[in-house]
């Protein structure tokens, strides 16, 4: 592969993995080429502008030809998939987005971020300190880093920093040098049997790091904890709560638009000094701490690493501000489709609005609706928000589960007497119906939060 310049053609080209790593064969000078169900989005449209070649839908035509030398698929797709079994007939090779990760990551000192939450906000913060210390790094993220209005660059120094996906237990064919774990959460039911499934994915993600690099673990999350001792692994640890943290945070003040906080090396008693982070709540704190404590493995300096938290722009759909509607009401747009990270960006939100809290949520998957039912019911309820607006569920290539909705999901809220009012409306592409019901009750200053990993980020430009 990088004995000549091949063309690799992507399957599912957009998705917001793949496309990083397109990204970065493209400015290395592959000839790159893929397909995608939808066209208009960010990804494609500035792959595009790097010379790809992509169409909607399905290309068994390309697949057939005798150009194409590598084909990448996504976890999203299928075996059976026309354009795979197109190029598996001509004998091209086709491997999983995962294995081409790992490829690149060779080449480089390699520094992954796994965990089930709060990954690519770590993984864009390390990429922005890394980029302000002068050592311009390769970047591959799992969302739009804004400082740098991308998810994927690729630098001429020997670090490359990458989101490691823990979703299609993929996370084991990477080998990282410095390898980061956020915390490790039920999530992708879909993929694992269980917590402990999952938890022997990550250890085999650990056991992958080699005798001369180093483990980030976040000490405070209990199933973290649970994957020690692996004795021939240097960890560093961080965390909040626990004395077991080598890095710590201390003197907390928590604003609706940032956070502040004292730097100490837990071990020595040390105050390295005061940090002033431009995103709120403690979870984004874990997040930090995660990245402050790979930069001093560095060796970077805390002058440059408060300067870089403190202009971090942040990234899209990460509790993103969209702006205001004609009523004078706030809208946010947040990713977040997993109870846990719901729990931590309803408690901002909350810091945040003035007035009311309107939440419109889009449940994510079938399969993840029915495992943690009880968890979103209960989430929801421990909130304390005014109005919840749910559609229906993003399916994400899933078949539909029997009585799994969005109508039932709000039929089983109300049974709890919630203290928020609580409207089911059905999902349709102008969200004609749902913008009727926010025109209804908004008013100036309250807040609308746009929760979930599918399309409802879009309603969005149908409010502003």
């Amino acid at each position: 592969m990088y004995r000549k310049k091949a063309h690799i053609h992507f399957v599912g080209i957009g998705g917001i993995g793949m496309s990083g790593i397109a990204t970065i064969l493209a400015y290395q000078g592959y000839e790159i080429s893929g397909c995608d169900t939808d066209l208009q989005q960010k990804t494609i449209v500035d792959l595009k502008a790097l010379g790809a070649t992509i169409v909607e839908g399905n290309n068994q035509l390309l697949c057939h030809q005798n150009t194409i030398d590598i084909l990448v698929y996504s976890s999203a797709i299928k075996a059976n998939n026309p354009e795979i079994i197109a190029a598996q007939k001509r004998g091209v090779a086709t491997i999983g987005r995962a294995l081409m990760l790992a490829e690149l990551m060779r080449t480089k000192y390699s520094i992954a971020i796994a965990g089930s939450h709060g990954k690519t906000t770590t993984t864009s913060l390390i990429s922005h300190i890394l980029i302000n210390a002068q050592l311009d790094p390769t970047v591959i993220i799992g969302g739009n880093l804004k400082n740098i209005s991308t998810n994927a660059r690729l630098g001429q120094g020997d670090f490359l920093v990458a989101e490691a996906d823990e979703s299609d237990r993929s996370l084991s064919h990477l080998h990282a040098t410095l390898a980061i774990v956020t915390n490790i959460d039920l999530e992708h039911l879909e993929t694992y049997k269980n917590l402990e499934d999952i938890k022997q994915t990550f250890k085999h993600f650990l056991n992958n790091i080699p005798f001369y690099g180093k483990a980030i673990i976040c000490i405070d999350d209990l199933n973290v904890q649970s994957l020690l001792p692996l004795p021939h692994i240097q960890f560093i640890k961080y965390g909040i709560i626990s004395p077991e943290a080598d890095i710590t945070a201390k003197d907390i003040t928590l604003y609706p638009e940032k956070s502040i906080f004292s730097l100490w090396e837990q071990k020595s008693n040390t105050l390295v000094g005061s940090i002033e982070l431009t995103m709120p709540g403690r979870h984004n704190i874990l997040n930090a701490l995660a990245a402050i404590a790979l930069a001093r493995e560095l060796g970077i300096s805390f002058t440059t690493i408060a300067r870089s938290l403190n202009t971090f722009k942040g990234i899209e759909r990460r509790f993103s501000y969209k702006g205001t509607t004609f009523a004078g009401a706030e809208i946010f747009d947040d990713y977040g489709h997993h109870p846990k990270e719901i729990e931590c960006t309803l408690l901002t939100a909350r810091k945040r609005s003035k007035k009311n809290l309107t939440v419109v949520f889009q449940p994510h998957r079938y399969t993840r609706t029915h495992k943690l039912w009880d968890m979103f019911i209960q989430t929801f309820l421990n909130s304390n928000i005014d109005s919840l607006i749910i559609t229906d569920i993003y399916p994400a290539s899933e078949a539909p589960i029997t009585n799994i909705t969005s109508k039932k999901f709000a039929q089983a809220l109300l049974q709890h007497n919630p203290p928020f009012t609580v409207t089911y409306v059905p999902y349709e592409y102008d969200f004609c119906s749902i913008k009727k019901e926010l025109i209804k009750n908004v008013q100036k200053d309250d807040l609308i939060l746009l929760l979930g990993a599918g399309k409802i980020n879009q309603l969005a430009q149908y409010l502003v």
